[in-house]
């Protein structure tokens, strides 16, 4: 391994300033402005934040000199990223509330943070070794840089410990000082906080000796853990074909675990298979199990790709669902990257450089493409979850009205095509759902009190439910029934009172007919509360369906802990809600 260049002396002085300035621009962007909800008209400030976060994180973690032109042109490409994502995503936030535009900046911020820390190490190593991708000495300065931050955050937990100790003694003697100057001065905070962790990241990078010797005990760890993840991977996917596919398909969150056991056992492959390694790992048994356990690391992500689109066959392209292809996509990439290499070479002490530049590079060229017109992924799922509405009107719901207005401009724009929808416009409830994530309510309807609730009509002729009832369904679930209040004198929702699970006393089943679902509350200990929902209601229900089956003996319980329904000789089962 080449000799590291120390840090020049001017340096060690300018990286701590560097920490301290960086708070201090977050620190003014707070009192300018709320950080996260800056109006597009004003989207030079979100350039200023993410610029500072490039240039403080380009000094502090590469620069050995302040007097190298390469680390300079480094900067400056980054810059010129940033300041083409800061521009498309001012013009993505154009007419857009400030909630959505809280949610999205900071989405960019945590997405340019892993950029950056994908991306820092490719400059470091050209700084270093003189030349472009050397994995031996890329592998070091991820390993390091990822050291550094979890002790930055060690130190930083630690130095505010001290702060706090300081300031409760000086307090319980009534100097109040020190805790007002430490945790009521946003200033201080900004600038302390960034102080440490550039002083910490400063004290790594000056003795790398010992952070080799860090890295090296935690590849212990590493190796201790490989065979544990081999096996579950190994047991799980023998056990996969005896239970079947379906048991995947049922579960929202599949993919997401398939790709979290696929990217752990690679990654631990990868932090024991290290580039420069003096002796193979393991006992000559244990190294055959292993590597022939990454044969089922392709099978893991070629599931995990199934789990990906089965969801989007099924409701669509969603930015969430977007994100976990594109991490499958990388899961496959490298596990079938190193089954090649595993194949080529035919021998334990397999060398997985070349599939692991690969890999980092692909994974931040995905993380910069995301906030671009080339894979923009509001623009693509706007326009998939609209061709789904097209084909089929009954197919547009609360869910999918949410995940429109939060599409940025593209969503919004969708949204006001369909308000104009003539098929919408019948549909009270769908209409005023559409209206309210366009006039950009965080919580649509929560103004809405007991008086409009009482105005939903009842399914027979009952007692009108108690004063309480209204008044918890309107502090507590408006954001489930907000879109029962009647239009125009007309809900789209009915209340039934039927005794559901055989106290004697009756539960309220609030039906949505627009939702087609049906929601429940009980009085529990004195207090009215949701307890559950039906769901799926059948397709011939309606309001006058409704009310001629209560009047009738076609509606009963059916004995269950919680009973289900029957609807004209169709059973509706009742899911509980879950703690």
């Amino acid at each position: 391994m080449k000799s590291e260049t120390p840090l020049s002396a001017p340096l060690r002085w300018v990286l701590p300033l560097m920490g301290m300035l960086q708070g201090g621009v977050i620190y003014l962007l707070n009192r300018t402005t709320d950080l996260f909800s800056t109006p597009a008209e004003h989207g030079w400030l979100l350039f200023v934040l993410a610029g500072s976060m490039a240039l403080s994180s380009a000094l502090i973690f590469a620069a050995r000199s302040l007097r190298q032109p390469l680390l300079w042109l480094g900067i400056a490409a980054l810059l010129l990223l940033v300041a083409a994502q800061c521009a498309w995503l001012v013009h993505a936030l154009q007419g857009l509330d400030t909630w959505d535009q809280r949610d999205a900046l900071r989405g960019y911020v945590l997405t340019l943070s892993g950029l950056l820390f994908l991306t820092l190490p490719w400059l470091q190593s050209r700084l270093e070794a003189g030349r472009w991708g050397d994995f031996p000495s890329l592998f070091r300065l991820y390993w390091h840089n990822g050291l550094a931050l979890l002790l930055s955050l060690l130190a930083t937990g630690l130095s505010w410990l001290v702060l706090w100790l300081c300031a409760s003694l000086f307090s319980l003697i009534g100097i109040d000082f020190f805790n007002t100057l430490f945790f009521d001065n946003r200033a201080f905070i900004h600038i302390f906080t960034g102080c440490i962790v550039a002083m910490t990241v400063t004290l790594c990078r000056s003795n790398p000796r010992l952070m080799l010797s860090v890295q090296h005990l935690l590849t212990l760890v590493a190796t201790g853990l490989l065979p544990a993840v081999g096996a579950v991977m190994v047991l799980f996917m023998l056990a996969l074909p005896g239970v079947g596919m379906e048991a995947i398909s049922r579960q929202i969150s599949g993919a997401g675990l398939l790709n979290t056991l696929c990217l752990l056992y690679l990654l631990l492959m990868a932090l024991v298979w290290y580039p420069g390694r003096d002796a193979p790992p393991y006992m000559p048994l244990m190294r055959r199990l292993l590597l022939g356990a990454l044969l089922f690391a392709p099978v893991c992500a070629l599931l995990a790709a199934w789990a990906v689109w089965l969801r989007v066959a099924q409701y669509g392209w969603t930015p969430d669902r977007l994100y976990a292809a594109l991490i499958t996509v990388v899961s496959l990439l490298w596990s079938v990257g190193y089954v090649i290499s595993l194949a080529r070479q035919r021998r334990s002490d397999s060398d997985f450089s070349r599939t692991g530049k690969v890999v980092l590079m692909v994974a931040p060229l995905f993380m910069a493409l995301v906030y671009t017109p080339i894979l923009n992924p509001w623009r693509l799922s706007v326009h998939s979850q609209m061709a789904r509405i097209e084909a089929d009107k009954t197919r547009l719901d609360s869910a999918t009205i949410t995940m429109l207005s939060n599409s940025l401009r593209w969503g919004r724009e969708a949204l006001r095509t369909l308000q104009d929808d003539p098929a919408i416009q019948g549909n009270p409830a769908l209409r005023r759902l559409i209206k309210e994530a366009l006039s950009g309510r965080v919580t649509p309807g929560s103004t809405a009190g007991p008086d409009e609730f009482r105005q939903i009509p009842l399914a027979a002729p009952q007692p009108q439910p108690e004063p309480a009832f209204w008044a918890t369904l309107a502090k507590q679930y408006v954001w489930r029934a907000r879109d029962c209040l009647p239009e125009n004198g007309v809900s789209s929702c009915m209340l039934l009172a039927q005794d559901l699970n055989g106290d004697g006393q009756p539960e309220w089943i609030l039906f949505n007919f627009s939702m087609r679902s049906a929601f429940v509350m009980s009085k529990q200990g004195g207090a009215w509360q949701g307890v559950g929902y039906f769901y799926t209601l059948p397709k011939t229900l309606d309001a006058s369906t409704l009310r001629k089956i209560a009047q009738s003996s076609r509606l009963t319980t059916l004995p269950q802990p919680w009973r289900d329904l029957s609807i004209d000789g169709e059973r509706l089962p009742f899911a509980a809600e879950r703690e």
